[in-house]
């Protein structure tokens, strides 16, 4: 658990940016796949939130873009340098004040991720997710 957001400005990138930087990467190495379907969702919720990318880490805030420290929910995978992750999981962390953080099963990505996106966001999915 971390006890505060980052320090520098947040940059978002286009969702349509994040989702083919991330197709790429599955198409290349499947592990990358639950980060596709992540952004996919995204994309298909047409939320409000806003994204970009680091080492192949997605990471998540709300809008209006958040000012220095800013909290994120952050995605990541057994690639990740941020923490280790098994092989066939995937970590979903809130980093902020009141960060917390939940791994499981690669299959169990998406809904893990709105979880902590609604929990800390308020934003919903457009459709439930299973």
């Amino acid at each position: 658990m971390r006890s505060m957001g980052w320090l520098y400005p947040f940059r978002s990138r286009p969702w349509s940016e994040i989702a083919a930087e991330f197709q790429r990467l599955a198409a290349a190495r499947p592990v990358y796949r639950p980060m596709s379907e992540v952004v996919d969702s995204v994309l298909a919720a047409n939320t409000v939130l806003l994204g970009t990318t680091s080492l192949g880490d997605l990471i998540v805030v709300d809008r209006p873009v958040p000012r220095a420290p800013w909290g994120a929910v952050v995605v990541s995978g057994p690639w990740s340098r941020r923490s280790a992750v098994a092989p066939g999981r995937v970590r979903v962390e809130h980093v902020g004040a009141d960060g917390e953080a939940d791994e499981r099963p690669v299959d169990e990505a998406v809904p893990l991720f709105w979880c902590f996106v609604t929990r800390k966001f308020g934003v919903m999915p457009a459709a439930q997710v299973s």
